[in-house]
């Protein structure tokens, strides 16, 4: 091996000032000082000078002292460039951290160029162990780019030039990539974002990811991803055919064979297929019309194509464990909620699975966004769309105006700008009832605050499994008779609606001393009774819940057999979506009745 010093300094919080350098030379040499003229002296007869962030940091900080003792001639090496080139797979060099390296000990120059040392000697060994081919690949991008170019002559590699980079490119990752990839254009524009972008998809992690401060300084990378494996080819090739294939998708994910038609119209394929196709889109489902499945399967694609994250926006807390809890229970992990429901414990290893990249689904709700930790979060993953459910929330047409949507577009618009993508992060709405002016006003919302063109695929289709009948009932005595018939007459699980908190606790304190099985939920309900009730339910310990419109919003508890409203809801739209809830198994029939007075 050839000659080669490792340092690292320590400046004063503005990092304008150094006062404290150490150093270790490959014989075993160390030099521990404030002192940069002498620190100038320990690199006589050096070549090369090796560091960890010495490019973006340290080298600033010393160069004019190398300048004067004419050393100019050195030649760094930075070990962070190299890191995510040859150690792009989970789990990664048991050093690193982020930009940072692992160490034993605090602001300990010495220690951290031992570190340095260590990781430089690594990474010469994975190099080495690379396949020629990949060598090749490597060099050919990056032999002529400053982080990189000093490395390959530490080695001394330099392969025989015979072979056109592109035709390297393309022999080796036949079908891991779209055919019709400019690969010329980022070969010449982004090679270094083109190398790392080719660690990933040659790392066989299925959860490894891009590291955030690669996104921070080169922001190109999370476009060439997608171009490469997330933008569709229009005559379709191999690689495109296989991993961006919709239903390939359903199949693969969920064990479904098709999509569910509307009325005989394929809209939750074609909504699937604009996502895949990162078109921004509004879809007007019913409930219990599939809507969740819409937006996870194109996540789920995503996520195992260009590890990219999609975030669920969505007001309900209920909806966000309930739609976690439904995919790990087919064995998908993937997704993740971070809510005030959660004690701190779990919502450390929400953060945890988001930075690591294990979640490529992560709910939260629309006041999430204005927390810095979110941001933060976000910022150090490929966010490849945002999903916003009960989209019907933007619009002061709407039954459910809630001002934290309106901050949603200004958020995505600075996530965007922060991350300098070239275009808005694409969006998708959903709603299960949505008058024409809501939608107009959803679209108009997203073509001023991000220059987003919704797709709209909406549907009146009605829900053929659910029977709907009223009631007329003289006084309150009459109107729980009438509960107790209908639970009698068919066992099965049951929401009971009431309009007042009161009414709940105190309509299922009477069928439980009467024997049946209830609980009671409303809004303004201790959170743990609350969760305990909601879990009983889901679960099949409790066959009735009497509650409020609180519950139910995004709860997909299939096996609901009836819906009963013991008071009229406040509008049709509500009755509509508390009504859904029901026969959410199209393959049952429930029955939705009202009792009127």
């Amino acid at each position: 091996m050839k000659p080669i010093v490792f340092f690292d300094t320590e400046s004063n919080l503005k990092g304008n000032k150094v006062f404290d350098i150490g150093s270790i030379k490959s014989n075993g040499s160390i030099f521990h000082s404030n002192s940069l003229i002498d620190f100038t002296e320990f690199l006589n007869n050096t070549e090369f000078i090796c560091g960890h962030n010495i490019i973006i940091h340290d080298l600033n900080l010393i160069q004019k002292a190398l300048r004067n003792m004419s050393l100019n001639h050195l030649k760094f090496i930075d070990t962070l460039f190299l890191s995510p080139l040859l150690f792009p797979a989970r789990p990664y060099h048991h050093l690193l951290k982020d930009d940072k390296i692992q160490t034993d000990e605090l602001n300990n120059p010495v220690n951290d160029s031992q570190k340095a040392k260590e990781l430089f000697y690594d990474e010469v060994a994975a190099f080495t162990e690379l396949e020629e081919l990949l060598k090749q690949i490597y060099f050919g991008l990056l032999k002529d780019q400053k982080e990189f170019r000093f490395f390959f002559e530490y080695l001394s590699y330099k392969p025989p030039e015979t072979t056109p980079l592109k035709v390297l490119i393309l022999n080796y990752f036949q079908s891991k990539f779209c055919s019709a990839a400019p690969i010329e254009k980022a070969m010449t524009r982004h090679p270094v974002e083109l190398a790392y972008c080719l660690a990933l998809i040659n790392s066989a992690d299925r959860y490894s990811i891009t590291p955030p401060w690669v996104l921070l300084n080169f922001p190109e990378v999370e476009r060439i991803m997608y171009l490469l494996r997330n933008k569709p080819c229009l005559t379709g090739c191999n690689y495109c055919n296989n991993a961006l294939d919709a239903n390939k998708g359903l199949n693969d994910f969920f064990g479904f064979e098709s999509f569910r038609t509307f009325n005989g119209e394929p809209l939750q394929e074609e909504a699937v297929k604009a996502a895949i196709e990162n078109k921004s889109l509004l879809a007007v489902f019913p409930t219990g019309g599939g809507k969740s499945l819409t937006f996870q399967v194109p996540a789920l694609m995503s996520g195992q194509n260009t590890k990219g994250l999609t975030v669920v926006i969505s007001p309900l807390q209920s909806l966000m464990k309930d739609q976690v809890d439904n995919l790990e229970k087919i064995g998908i992990t993937e997704a993740v909620t971070i809510n005030g429901l959660l004690d701190p414990i779990e919502r450390g290893k929400s953060f945890e699975r988001v930075e690591n990249g294990s979640a490529s689904l992560l709910y939260i709700s629309p006041e999430s966004l204005r927390s810095r930790t979110i941001e933060r979060l976000l910022l150090g993953r490929n966010v490849v769309r945002f999903v916003i459910d009960e989209a019907h929330c933007f619009s002061a047409w709407g039954q459910d105006f809630r001002v934290d949507y309106q901050y949603i577009g200004d958020f995505i618009k600075q996530l965007t700008q922060k991350k300098s993508l070239p275009e808005p992060i694409p969006v998708s709405c959903f709603t299960a009832t949505a008058k024409q002016k809501v939608i107009e006003d959803i679209q108009q919302y997203f073509r001023e605050k991000l220059s987003l063109v919704l797709e709209i695929f909406s549907t009146n289709a009605f829900r053929t499994n659910l029977q709907y009948k009223v009631f007329e009932s003289g006084d309150e005595e009459q109107k729980y008779n009438h509960v107790r018939m209908l639970i009698e007459s068919k066992r099965c699980p049951t929401i009971i609606y009431v309009s007042r908190t009161r009414k709940a606790y105190k309509l299922a304190e009477r069928l439980i001393r009467d024997g049946f099985n209830a609980k009671p939920y409303h809004g303004k309900m201790d959170i743990r009774e609350k969760t305990e009730n909601q879990n009983a339910f889901m679960a099949g310990k409790v066959q009735i819940m009497v509650a409020t419109s609180a519950f139910g919003m995004g709860i997909n508890k299939k096996d609901i057999g009836m819906v009963i409203h013991y008071e009229i809801s406040d509008s049709l739209e509500n009755y509509v979506q508390e009504a859904g809830r029901a026969g959410r198994d199209k393959n049952i029939s429930a029955d939705c009745y009202v009792l009127f007075n």
